[in-house]
């Protein structure tokens, strides 16, 4: 007990100045960052090695489009991966890779998420990076808007003003399967 008390001490007073951490069923694949409106958010990018399954991933759509989907999570106090998440996907066509879609689903839910891309706000792939290991790096700056009817017929919700949007992710992908 008397080695238990300092280092739950230690924890207590440290917990403040850093986020909750994945439990042991998940990996970290890597980190996303959010600005929204001038709040910062720093998410994780998390593997389940439960499921062996990442929240990042690359892939080929019809043999010649190169797709990158990255999910962003917050971390509860228990470990799990929870909401608010970013989802972020760009994909290569024409040589370049360009933006198709960000999704911040926060507490509006699945039928409300922030939307930047063809049903919502403007954006645009500041920066990409991606090695030969895999190892990706993107900025992306834009505006998110609220949507309505998501799920169903997506529409930006009566209202909604443009919300001032940059982020970035650094994350390590699994090789393309063959």
């Amino acid at each position: 007990m008397r080695v238990f008390m300092p280092m739950l001490l230690a924890l207590l007073l440290a917990a403040p100045l850093q986020a909750a951490e994945l439990n042991e069923r998940y990996d970290q694949m890597g980190t996303l960052s959010i600005t929204l409106d001038g709040e910062t958010r720093n998410l994780v990018i998390p593997y389940d090695t439960g499921r062996d399954r990442g929240n990042a991933e690359q892939k080929m759509i019809m043999g010649s489009f190169l797709t990158i989907n990255v999910l962003g999570r917050t971390v509860g106090d228990d470990g799990m991966p929870g909401s608010p998440m970013v989802q972020v996907t760009l994909q290569r066509r024409s040589g370049d890779m360009q933006l198709l879609s960000v999704e911040m689903f926060d507490e509006q839910g699945y039928a409300a998420p922030l939307s930047m891309g063809p049903d919502g706000g403007k954006g645009t792939l500041t920066s990409f990076e991606m090695t030969e290991d895999n190892q990706v790096s993107a900025t992306v700056e834009g505006e998110l808007l609220r949507l309505a009817d998501y799920t169903s017929e997506p529409k930006v919700a009566e209202g909604a003003t443009p919300q001032p949007t940059t982020i970035s992710f650094s994350v390590t992908l699994a090789p393309l399967e063959e």
